[in-house]
C-alpha cells in the first residue's frame, strides 16, 4: 500500500515573492510620477515605459472594440449555449437508448411484407424482393400500379413456386390506397410496409420481430442507409440520415417510446391497430386539404394517438436509394419537410403528443431551429460588415468544429467524409432555406406514385413563395439589427 505524501508550504513563503514584486512596482510607480528626471539616464526605463503604453493602448481598444460590438457576441454566445444545451441535452438521451436484443426466441412466427410499386426500376425491385425473401417472410403482397407492366412481370416470375407471394394490380392513383389494399389482404397480424426500392440485411428477421414481444408496442422502425454513395448527395444524405439513426430516434426511444415518423422505407406495425383507422388514413384532411403524401407520418400518428408504444431497432439494418442529384435532394427535403410540418402541426393540435414531453420538447424544438438556423450566417454577416475579421473567422471555426464533433458517429463508418464538412455546413443553411419555404407552401402537396400527378400551385403561385420566403428571412435579419443595435 502506498502512502500519499503532503508536502505545505507556509502561507507566509508563497506570499512572500508576490509581496517584494508589487512593492518594488510601487516604488518604481512613485518614484517615476514624483520624481521623472531620476530615471531620464537610465537606458532600461524607456523600453519598460514603451512596453507598458503599447499595452494600455492595445487593451483600450480591444475593450472599446469588445464593447461597441457586444450586442454580436452576448446574443450570438446565448444562442450557442442554448443550442449546444439541447444537443447534449439529446445526446445524452441517446446514450440511455439499447436496441431490443435478438438473440433469444421470438414467438411472433409470421408477418406480412407489403410494398406498393410504381415505375420502379426493375432491377432494383428484383434485388429488393431478393432481400426480403432472405429474411423469410411468410407473405409477400405486391400492390403494382396496372401502367407498371415491367415490374407486374417481375413479381410474376419471382412469385412462381411460392404461394405466398400476391399481387395485387391496382388502378387507383396514389401510395395511400395501395397500401390501404395490401393491407386489407395481408393474413398476418404483424405487417411490414416496404418500399419497392429498399433492402433488407440477411439477419434482420428477429430483430424486428421481437419488439412486438412487448404487448405495448405497436410500430416498430428500422436503422437506414443509402445503397449507393457514389454523388455528393447521396453521400449528404447518408449523413443526414445517421443524425436519425445516432441521435433523434435513439433519444426518443429511450424518453418514452414515441417517436416522431416510421420511416416509410421498412416500418412494422400491429395489423389490427392500423386497420380500423384505414377510412382515416385515406381521408386524411390536414388545413381544409386531403392528404395525399405523408403516409408514414399519418400511420406513426393513428398508432401513437391510440396509447400504443412505437420502438426504433438499431440492429435492424436496411438500405434505400439516395437522391443522386441536387434537383432530387431539394424535392425529396422539401416534401419530407411538408409533411412533417403538417404532422407535427396535427400532433400537437390533437393533444396526443403532449402526453409524450420529450417527442412534444423534440417537435417544438424542430420549429424554432428553423429560423435560429439563420442566426449564424446573419451574424457571420455583420461580422464582415463591421470589418470583425476575427469574429468571422471564429463563427466559421465555430461552425467547423461544432458540426464535425456532431457528426462523429458517421464519421466513424465513413472516416473520409471529413472532407466533406464544408460542404455539410452549407447544406445545413439550405436545409433551413428548405423547411422555411416548406412552412411558407405548408397546405401545398404533390403526387409522387401515379400516372396522374399533380402539384397545387401555379409557376406565379411559387414566385411569391419563394419571394415570401426571402421577405421573412429579410426581416429576421432587419430584427435582429434592430433588437441588437
Amino acid at each position: 500500500m502506498y502512502r500519499s505524501i503532503d508536502i505545505r508550504f507556509p502561507v507566509e513563503i508563497t506570499l512572500i515573492p508576490i509581496i517584494i514584486t508589487l512593492s518594488v512596482l510601487l516604488i518604481f510607480s512613485l518614484f517615476y510620477t514624483f520624481l521623472p528626471q531620476t530615471f531620464e539616464n537610465i537606458s532600461i526605463v524607456k523600453p519598460i515605459e514603451s512596453s507598458i503604453l503599447w499595452f494600455s493602448e492595445t487593451l483600450g481598444a480591444v475593450a472599446i472594440n469588445y464593447y461597441q460590438l457586444i450586442w454580436i457576441y452576448l446574443p450570438l454566445g446565448l444562442i450557442g449555449l442554448w443550442r449546444w444545451s439541447i444537443w447534449i441535452f439529446k445526446k445524452s438521451s441517446s446514450l440511455l437508448y439499447d436496441p431490443i436484443s435478438a438473440s433469444s426466441k421470438c414467438s411472433i412466427q409470421k408477418y406480412s411484407i407489403i410494398t406498393p410499386v410504381y415505375k420502379e426500376d426493375p432491377l432494383i425491385f428484383r434485388r429488393a424482393i431478393e432481400s426480403w425473401l432472405q429474411n423469410k417472410p411468410d407473405e409477400i403482397i405486391g400492390v403494382i400500379d396496372h401502367t407498371d407492366k415491367e415490374n407486374i412481370s417481375v413479381f410474376q416470375k419471382m412469385s412462381k413456386n411460392r404461394p405466398f407471394m400476391k399481387l395485387i394490380v391496382i388502378d387507383k392513383p396514389g401510395k395511400r390506397p395501395a397500401l390501404a389494399e395490401g393491407i386489407g389482404k395481408a393474413k398476418n397480424r404483424i405487417i411490414a410496409l416496404v418500399d419497392s426500392d429498399t433492402i433488407w440485411a440477411k439477419d434482420i428477421r428477429n430483430s424486428i420481430l421481437i419488439p412486438f414481444e412487448d404487448p405495448t408496442i405497436g410500430g416498430v422502425t428500422t436503422r437506414q442507409h443509402p445503397i449507393e454513395r457514389r454523388t455528393i448527395w447521396q453521400k449528404i444524405t447518408d449523413i443526414f440520415w445517421d443524425m436519425r439513426n445516432y441521435y433523434d430516434l435513439p433519444a426518443q426511444t429511450a424518453m418514452g417510446q414515441a417517436l416522431s415518423c416510421l420511416s416509410g422505407r421498412t416500418s412494422l406495425y400491429r395489423k389490427d391497430v392500423i386497420e380500423g383507422s384505414l377510412d382515416q388514413f385515406l381521408n386524411e384532411i390536414v388545413l381544409d386539404r386531403k392528404k395525399e403524401s405523408g403516409e408514414d407520418k399519418c400511420l406513426t400518428r393513428i398508432v401513437q394517438s391510440k396509447g400504443w408504444k412505437t420502438y426504433y431497432q438499431s440492429n435492424a439494418v436496411i438500405y434505400s436509394y439516395a437522391a443522386p442529384d441536387f434537383k432530387t435532394f431539394w424535392g425529396q427535403r422539401l416534401r419530407w419537410s411538408r409533411n412533417s410540418h403538417n404532422s407535427d402541426l396535427v400532433s400537437l393540435w390533437d393533444g396526443w403528443a403532449w402526453k409524450h414531453p420529450f417527442l412534444a420538447f423534440h417537435i417544438i424544438d424542430r420549429f424554432i431551429s428553423i429560423f435560429t438556423l439563420f442566426f449564424g450566417p446573419i451574424f457571420f454577416g455583420l461580422a464582415l460588415y463591421l470589418n470583425n475579421y476575427i469574429l468571422a473567422i471564429s463563427i466559421l471555426i465555430l461552425w467547423m468544429v461544432g458540426r464535425g464533433i456532431k457528426i462523429i458517429p458517421h464519421l466513424k463508418r465513413h472516416p473520409e467524409d471529413i472532407s466533406l464538412l464544408p460542404v455539410y455546413v452549407v447544406i445545413n443553411f439550405m436545409i433551413a432555406v428548405i423547411k422555411l419555404y416548406a412552412l411558407v407552401t405548408i397546405r401545398d402537396q404533390k403526387w409522387i406514385r401515379s400516372a396522374n400527378r399533380k402539384t397545387y400551385g401555379s409557376s406565379s403561385k411559387k414566385i411569391k413563395n419563394s419571394i415570401l420566403t426571402v421577405e421573412i428571412i429579410g426581416c429576421l435579419i432587419f430584427l435582429l439589427g434592430f433588437i441588437f443595435k
